[in-house]
């Protein structure tokens, strides 16, 4: 069923498989960009249909640094550049029309300014198709602007435009029956939400009702998603939501419409798209993030490859950096949005050495050689992927494994020679018959002096399987790991405390996974103390200061979860041009920094 045929209104699609729009800030104040050009030329190759993800319609409705425009003539030239590449690939072209601006609701506009952004959507739709594209797609889904109207969480107008069921769908009704009116043949997909997922919002009975309406007034296909802002892991599903989460909703839709269905969002392995496709429960495939990591997935599934590198839904690169206003980047795909750098081939290849085989190591490793380099890794341990061995422990997080799977497959793909068991002394390195050694020795918890009666464990000792014998156990410091730490073990039955020496645990976790999180230690009985000064640990007694008051904590062991610091064996070497630093033992950062420290080392050597 995959690779069977399929249409969307006017537009013929050689497979099942459609590429989802995702916004990927890879545009230059709304116009199109070569790297842009060279992102969707990488992933159309495969896919039957691409759409490109989120241009806004008018200048209110840019929420993105970098956000694709359509908004004006201007812009058609660069995003004919987009549908000609994604033709040459052999897959069909389409643009999400779209509209984002949190900081106003449906109440602040006038009737007239309304009529004005469904004139901004018919435009878009007419630049769409001088453009080149086969199919628009309007975007009514997760909380953005015509969401908003259509939730009466957020619509809050007493006019025609709100109320009843009938006011609050009259934009989005509108803008499709405008743009259909104004442009027949055009090929029109609608994103909606199958729920909003809220207390109030946009609730599955609705939403059956919304795309009956949807397909009477021109709809060629519906994008079935889900949830808003706040619950945007119904449509960015992390780690630690089940496969399929929307496919219920997706279910609920087609049994309501005779038009072309797409399911979205963390669908598993193409076994499971086969079975969606086959048990009609939609028509197509939507994939967004899997064609991030793998811009290759579907070439292989014709080939019968098996070699597919899922995505991971970790969302460190891909949503975490858009939202912090950076390109999108990917965690087992560093190259993304600068394909066309890493296509380069050395012409004198060197013998290079890497020394630790952690996700930094293994990533130059792979990348050097994919270069052309001769490159041997040396690792101490028994096993690659250093401190990924310890990420993939907690409760939902054993996906983290995959990368570790990957990156072994591209050393083997690239030839890499790699030593296990292997711990290189200082004196050893300085002798070394290679042109360049790279270090990428990680990091070590990092410790702090306490007045304690106890000797603390720390929180990669405690994931690495030597699990504390008290039953109350104190965990000092409430980052990502002191908190990924306190799940770990409160799931084998200990009561834990958290404490946490600022004002706010989880800083700098995604909020979506921090929320999920936190959530999750709450039904666990987890304690999370905040502004927690220890003093003294002693007599099974853990006494701290918080906000000036004195507390006392039950406790029989303690976990240390202060954070790391860079490896310095090596530290004399980093001033002689033999020898690069990468990683952690350069600067501690997350997992994605140090893969993608790895990669972009090929592109200086």
């Amino acid at each position: 069923m995959l690779l069977k045929e399929g249409k969307i209104g006017n537009v013929k699609l050689k497979n099942r498989i459609i590429m989802l729009p995702t916004v990927t800030n890879l545009s230059n104040e709304g116009f199109v960009s070569e790297r842009e050009v060279e992102y969707y030329k990488r992933r159309s190759k495969g896919v039957s249909l691409v759409i490109v993800g989120a241009s806004y319609v008018n200048k209110l409705g840019k929420f993105f640094v970098n956000q694709i425009g359509i908004d004006d003539d201007d812009k058609i030239q660069g995003l004919r550049k987009l549908s000609e590449v994604i033709h040459q690939n052999g897959a069909q072209a389409a643009i999400q029309l779209a509209m984002h601006n949190p900081k106003y609701k449906p109440s602040d506009f006038t009737k007239e300014q309304i009529q004005g952004f469904v004139q901004d959507f018919i435009s878009g739709a007419i630049r769409a198709k001088k453009a080149g594209f086969d199919a628009v797609e309007l975007h009514f889904a997760h909380g953005w602007f015509v969401n908003q109207f259509l939730s009466p969480d957020t619509n809050k107008r007493t006019d025609e435009y709100g109320g009843n069921f009938e006011g609050r769908t009259k934009f989005a009704l509108d803008i499709l029956r405008e743009v259909k009116k104004t442009i027949p043949e055009m090929t029109v997909i609608c994103r909606i939400n199958g729920s909003d997922f809220t207390d109030e919002g946009f609730t599955i009975e609705e939403s059956a009702r919304f795309a009956k309406l949807l397909e009477y007034h021109g709809a060629d296909a519906l994008d079935i998603s889900g949830g808003v802002s706040s619950t945007s892991e119904y449509h960015i599903s992390p780690m630690g939501i089940e496969d399929k989460p929307l496919i219920g909703i997706a279910k609920r839709i087609k049994e309501n419409v005779t038009i072309p269905v797409i399911a979205v969002d963390k669908l598993g392995s193409v076994y499971d798209w086969e079975k969606i496709l086959e048990e009609g429960i939609a028509d197509f495939i939507g994939i967004a993030r899997g064609l991030i990591g793998d811009p290759d997935l579907v070439k292989k599934l014709i080939k019968g490859q098996e070699d597919i590198r899922y995505c991971i839904h970790c969302n460190q690169a891909c949503i975490a950096y858009i939202q912090k206003g950076l390109s999108v980047s990917c965690m087992i795909n560093p190259e993304v949005g600068r394909e066309k750098e890493f296509e380069v081939k050395t012409d004198k290849p060197l013998n290079i050495a890497v020394i630790g085989g952690g996700p930094a190591g293994m990533s130059a490793a792979k990348y050097l050689a994919k270069k052309g380099h001769n490159v041997t890794l040396f690792e101490r341990e028994n096993k690659l992927g250093g401190q990924l061995n310890v990420a993939k422990v907690p409760p939902h997080k054993q996906e983290i494994g995959k990368v570790i799977e990957y990156l072994e497959n591209d050393l083997k793909k690239y030839n890499v020679k790699v030593h296990l068991n292997k711990k290189i002394s200082l004196n050893e390195i300085k002798e070394m018959p290679y042109d360049k050694i790279v270090i990428a020795t990680g990091s070590k918890p990092a410790k702090i002096n306490l007045d304690a009666d106890i000797k603390p464990y720390t929180a990669i000792e405690v994931l690495e399987g030597n699990i504390p014998k008290g039953k109350d156990i104190a965990i000092i410091g409430g980052g990502l790991t002191g908190l990924e730490t306190a799940e770990y073990l409160a799931e084998k039955g200990k009561n834990v405390t958290v404490l946490e020496i600022k004002g706010e645990v989880g800083e700098g976790i995604y909020p979506m996974v921090k929320k999920l999180l936190l959530n999750r230690l709450k039904e666990l009985k987890v304690d999370i103390i905040t502004n927690a000064l220890i003093k003294e640990i002693s007599g099974g007694k853990l006494m701290y200061t918080s906000k000036d008051t004195y507390k006392v904590v039950k406790v029989e062991d303690v976990v240390l979860a202060v954070g790391n610091l860079p490896d310095t064996e090596f530290e004399e070497l980093k001033n002689e041009n033999r020898y690069y630093f990468i990683g952690d033992c350069k600067t501690v950062a997350s997992a994605v920094e140090a893969i993608r420290d790895g990669a972009e080392l090929s592109l200086i050597i």
